[in-house]
């Protein structure tokens, strides 16, 4: 309960269970284990008078062992003694270090609880029922603004770092961590510079998203990795202006952007809800209900019933009515390699104001009622003006390159953008909103690149679409040629590569 579960370190694996350490900790239960050492929860025999539930502690036995020196011991006396000093109901109590013979262990507070990943772990994919979030990250921010104040950092706040006890209440674990959490860790701290307070903040703003949300802003990537590629995390539902923009200046990738108080960012966020402590028990935590689901699951099924019905009328349309002019709608291309690089630079990309949607449809259904709805244009024998030459697809380089032709070279620029489909946007591939981009000066033809995210974990083949219209027609316009991009499973790529 007090760290992520390992396998036992051959250094702890003396202390056994019924152990008994300087004749006064009975070692009962192991807890789990980190990096640093593994967690048992012991008796303490000097707390026989107190009632039955005080008389435990959470006993750390740390992973050096013998191998720990007196420098090491003194270093770990002045990293306890600046703990002590952190006296706050929402960090956890440590109370002294030990050693018996070669064990060497610190006791602090047990507490019966659930570490907050493994509660959103139980929630998921559904975010925390709101009031319920808000509380857990006003007691979060409590918590970090005391340390703080008193000059200490985390360095490595994460879900797996927080324990919800079973009466709702909060405490911080793992204060001093050597090592970081990449999902969790700033731009500054992945680059090998030393922790300060933003950088907790950042920790803090991704575990307050994830509770709004029901996910990682970023799919649970590394902040430089999405920095590199641009990635935009949409704006999670029930967040007005003032909060959504709080939260995305905790989620900065720069740390001059970031509030330097955590207490003031907290209070703007949280915007004077659930000031007081939570008292809802822990076994009463639970996901939102299904009238304040994300709202991309509620634009998912109205997405998906839209392009039912449109298929239906335009069945209906085709079987009782002649065929118009062919008309410019782009179909599935097989995917093959791409020779040319990607450009240096790429259009600015900026996030949706919206959840992203994703459909769940099969991938027939979802084509032949995109087709069409991009189908229904102007009658008459009008030949569009930009029409899609295809697209390659290439593992390797994570970006796909579309290439567009013009029929008029008066048509000088056209406008493009992404549209979710199965594939997930910011999660498969960086989401593009409306860009203009120019036709090169005498050429009819021009290519654009749209970024693809690596360490995908898709299980079976996904899609999304690129949209191309004509400068101020885009999006409601009749005369939008759509693009199917397929992306290949991880197997399918390495298949491809032998």
């Amino acid at each position: 309960m007090y760290s992520t579960d390992h396998p036992a370190n051959p250094d702890t694996a003396a202390v056994a269970i019924g152990r008994v350490l300087r004749d006064r900790y009975v070692i009962e239960e192991r807890l789990g284990a980190g990096g640093k050492g593994t967690v048992f929860k012991a008796l303490d025999r000097y707390r026989s008078s107190l009632p039955e539930a005080e008389q435990y502690v959470a006993l750390k036995v740390l992973h050096c062992g013998s191998d720990c020196s007196e420098q090491t011991i003194k270093e770990l006396r002045r990293d306890l003694h600046c703990l002590q000093g952190l006296s706050h109901r929402n960090i956890i109590n440590v109370f002294e270090l030990d050693r018996d013979q070669d064990v060497v262990f610190f006791t602090m507070e047990f507490l019966d609880g659930e570490l907050l990943s493994e509660l959103i772990e139980r929630l998921h994919p559904a975010a925390m029922q709101p009031l319920q979030a808000w509380q857990i990250i006003r007691q979060l921010g409590a918590g970090l603004a005391h340390a703080h104040e008193r000059g200490v950092v985390h360095g490595d706040l994460k879900s797996h770092n927080i324990l919800v006890t079973r009466d709702g209440e909060l405490r911080i674990l793992g204060f001093g961590a050597e090592q970081t959490t990449p999902a969790y860790a700033s731009c500054e701290q992945l680059e090998g510079r030393a922790a300060d307070p933003r950088d907790d903040l950042y920790a803090l703003a991704c575990i307050s998203y994830e509770l709004l949300s029901g996910a990682h802003p970023f799919a649970g990537r590394p902040a430089t990795l999405a920095r590199d590629y641009g990635v935009k995390a949409p704006r999670p539902a029930g967040l007005n202006g003032r909060q959504w923009r709080t939260l995305q200046r905790g989620l900065s990738w720069h740390r001059a952007a970031r509030a330097k108080s955590v207490h003031a960012w907290t209070q703007r966020l949280t915007n004077g809800i659930a000031e007081k402590p939570s008292k809802t028990p822990l076994l009463e935590l639970k996901a939102a209900c299904a009238a304040t689901l994300p709202m991309h699951s509620r634009a998912t099924a109205v997405f998906i019933a839209l392009l039912l019905i449109t298929a239906v009328g335009i069945a209906q349309l085709r079987a009782t009515s002649t065929p118009k002019a062919s008309e410019s709608v782009a179909t599935r291309a097989t995917p093959n390699s791409v020779n040319a690089p990607a450009p240096d630079t790429a259009p600015a990309l900026e996030a949706p104001p919206r959840s992203e949607a994703a459909v769940d449809a099969p991938p027939a259904i979802a084509k032949d009622a995109v087709d069409g709805m991009t189908s229904r244009k102007p009658s008459g024998p009008q030949a569009p003006l930009i029409s899609v030459d295809g697209y390659k697809f290439s593992s390797g380089n994570h970006f796909v390159e579309i290439r567009v032709h013009r029929n008029q070279l008066q048509n000088a620029s056209f406008a493009w953008w992404t549209e979710p489909a199965t594939a997930r946007q910011n999660v498969d591939y960086v989401h593009q909103a409306k860009a203009i981009q120019t036709f090169p000066s005498e050429r009819r033809s021009t290519r654009f690149y749209v970024k693809l995210l690596p360490d995908s974990e898709r299980s079976q083949p996904d899609y999304f679409y690129v949209a191309i219209a004509q400068p101020g027609r885009a999006h409601a316009s009749p005369n939008v040629t759509r693009v199917q991009i397929w992306l290949p499973t991880p197997r399918d790529q390495l298949q491809a590569r032998r």
